[in-house]
């Protein structure tokens, strides 16, 4: 009968173990701090650039300060750095992430 129990015991505590080990990243959705560029048609837009990071579980989406951003100008990658704001996403509850537009 000790036995038994024993053995449930390590059993349970596997399936314990092997469901916390399931979920081994998190996703962060970053934006960055609005700035302005001047579209082809010369009119300014305000915008921010949100981007999507997957991160390994034991790093917090607060830590991420800054992320490189590449653009196209004049038919050249260019890297700028953005300050960003990330906060984690619950992608079992998450269906879809917000999106930013262009605001005049």
């Amino acid at each position: 009968m000790k036995k038994r129990r024993f053995i449930i015991a390590v059993l349970l505590v596997a399936v314990i173990f092997t469901l916390g080990a399931c979920k081994k990243s998190r996703y962060c959705h970053c934006i960055s701090e609005s700035y302005q560029y001047v579209s082809l048609d010369g009119v300014t837009h305000t915008i921010a650039d949100t981007v999507v990071v997957n991160v390994d579980r034991g790093f917090k989406c607060a830590h991420i300060l800054e992320l490189g951003i590449q653009e196209l100008k004049n038919g050249e990658y260019v890297t700028s750095t953005r300050k960003v704001d990330c906060v984690e996403l619950d992608v079992d509850n998450v269906t879809t992430i917000p999106s930013q537009h262009p605001t005049d």
